[in-house]
């Protein structure tokens, strides 16, 4: 994992809005392989089958099972404290993360020209997963941030707040479906911009959506 800085991003959208991040969290360098939930869960829910490819075909409410589960056990082994858990990253984080200090619609920069080095979509990944960590990484060492699998985050899916600046936003407190991030091998390249979400319903599962994980003391973002 990668501990990220408290810091600001701006999210481009059809205006600009500066979002602050207060904490500090650590997050996956890369997203959960299947190999990684397979030890901790004890099955594989995945289509695509592969130790070192993405674990998809996880349900928002399989995801949070998931962070439950590894705390647990990481905390019964010592590795981490009591007061740190596992979690899904908010969008906020996610996008902060994603974007690496860059202000532009690509963590590698404005247009799609460069996406081949840095995301696996459906002009590159010969419509299926690919293998965790191929591809070149953002600014702060990320794999994986642009495609591959779209990735789950804690937010309830509703418009985003019309301010001009946010501090540290977690999105409504209830609704009806919920946020996924990133791009993935079955759309094409334009969907993996940091600021496209897409929603689905917290119990569903689809095999192009899975999940990247955060550390922190805030414990766990379930709402």
């Amino acid at each position: 994992m990668k501990f990220i800085k408290p810091g600001q991003f701006v999210r481009l959208t059809s205006r600009s809005q500066l979002v602050s991040i207060t904490q500090g969290f650590w997050i996956g360098v890369h997203e959960i392989t299947q190999k990684k939930y397979e030890s901790v869960m004890s099955a594989n829910p995945s289509f695509f089958k592969g130790p070192d490819l993405p674990v998809e075909k996880v349900s928002f409410l399989q995801a949070l099972d998931f962070c439950r589960t590894l705390t647990a056990q990481d905390r019964k082994a010592g590795r981490i404290s009591a007061d740190m858990a596992y979690r899904l990253p908010t969008e906020a984080e996610w996008e902060y993360a994603c974007l690496a200090t860059a202000a532009t619609a690509f963590s590698f920069g404005e247009t799609e020209e460069s996406v081949e080095e840095y995301a696996w979509t459906a002009e590159t990944a010969d419509d299926r997963t690919q293998p965790v960590g191929l591809k070149k990484p953002n600014a702060w060492g990320l794999h994986d941030m642009h495609g591959n699998v779209w990735e789950w985050v804690v937010d309830w899916f509703a418009p985003h707040p019309k301010a001009e600046q946010l501090v540290d936003p977690t999105g409504p407190p209830e609704g009806k479906h919920r946020v996924f991030k990133g791009g993935g091998w079955y759309h094409e390249a334009k969907f993996s911009q940091s600021t496209t979400r897409f929603m689905m319903d917290p119990g569903v599962s689809i095999n192009y959506v899975g999940l990247r994980l955060v550390l922190a003391k805030r414990g766990e973002a379930t709402r």
